[in-house]
């Protein structure tokens, strides 16, 4: 069987509840609705539909089908908007999940970029640090930090959150820089207090291999970007991840020290449910977060968002 209008016709009339509303939605008279959906029941063997005049109802075997029919028909148009990802722009809603930390400083500002780089995407930022489902919350794809747990996701590296040590330029002033890491006992630290109660240690990188440092510190704060904020007061002098510092470092807010010990981190992710073809809108979206980790991991090579003309043609 290969009639996908009759396919199509069935799918609208359950999603709109009623032929007259299907009908109004794909351009056809609501007894064509009617005939359609009737030839695919005469097709499959089956009844689909329980009509009334009053209402619709899906049979179980109707159900059943309008399921996967409904997935079949959105990897259809997936299919056909990655064909056209090359010579068209991507358009329609996207949603993106992100952690909020990594979504209000690292995401956000550079968000003008994107929007004109891709003017017809419409862009839903779900900014939470909690596990969630991307099928069940309706998400398009995310960023993810860390080590990922087993699961069907689809997952590509697109980075590290490099951990750097950074001061404001009035604490250096005051105080000079650290030389090392047995000097940071010395100097007013600030630390960021984890979700289970625990300062975070301090990662480095060092000759004989990357170590985790316990530190003294002056201020205690549950909130990582707030770390950030009283950094840059000329409070004292912090660890953070280089993205998260990355702004603040661009405009001269905040200075790099210790260069020498900038450890790895952990490894940032794009995340999303595997299926046979990718939207173009989501092409889109990893290829762009892609360049902004790659501008932003990197200490030291990090630079300005610059909103850039929207390209002739995009590669797919």
């Amino acid at each position: 069987m290969e009639d996908f209008a009759a396919i199509s016709a069935f799918v609208r009339v359950v999603e709109a509840k009623s032929f007259a509303a299907a009908a109004a939605q794909l351009g056809m008279t609501p007894s064509g609705v009617s005939r359609a959906v009737s030839r695919l029941e005469e097709q499959l063997g089956a009844r689909l539909l329980f009509r009334s005049t009053r209402s619709l109802r899906l049979t179980d075997d109707g159900a059943s089908f309008h399921a996967r029919c409904k997935e079949i028909l959105a990897d259809l148009a997936e299919a056909t908007e990655a064909l056209g990802y090359a010579s068209r722009k991507p358009t329609g809603k996207l949603r993106i999940g992100v952690p909020a930390a990594v979504g209000r400083t690292v995401i956000i500002p550079r968000l003008a970029e994107f929007e004109q780089r891709y003017p017809d995407i419409r862009l839903e930022l779900s900014m939470c640090d909690y596990p969630y489902d991307l099928n069940e919350e309706g998400i398009d794809c995310a960023v993810r930090v860390g080590p990922l747990e087993d699961s069907s996701l689809i997952a590509r590296k697109i980075g590290y959150l490099r951990n750097v040590i950074i001061a404001s330029p009035d604490y250096l002033a005051k105080y000079g820089a650290p030389q090392s890491i047995d000097d940071l006992k010395n100097h007013r630290c600030i630390n960021y207090v984890q979700p289970n109660g625990r300062p975070r240690q301090w990662q480095f990188d060092t000759p004989s291999g990357q170590v985790a440092v316990d530190i003294d510190a002056h201020i205690l704060i549950n909130d990582a970007e707030s770390v950030i904020q009283a950094v840059v007061s000329g409070l004292g002098i912090t660890q953070a991840p280089n993205v998260i510092a990355a702004c603040m470092l661009d405009f001269g807010k905040l200075e790099l020290v210790m260069t020498d010990t900038i450890s790895t981190g952990k490894p940032v992710w794009i995340v999303y449910p595997q299926k046979k073809h990718l939207s173009a809108r989501v092409q889109a979206f990893i290829e762009w977060v892609r360049e902004v980790f790659e501008q932003t991991s990197e200490p030291g090579k990090h630079k300005k968002p610059v909103v850039t003309a929207v390209p002739e043609r995009l590669s797919a």
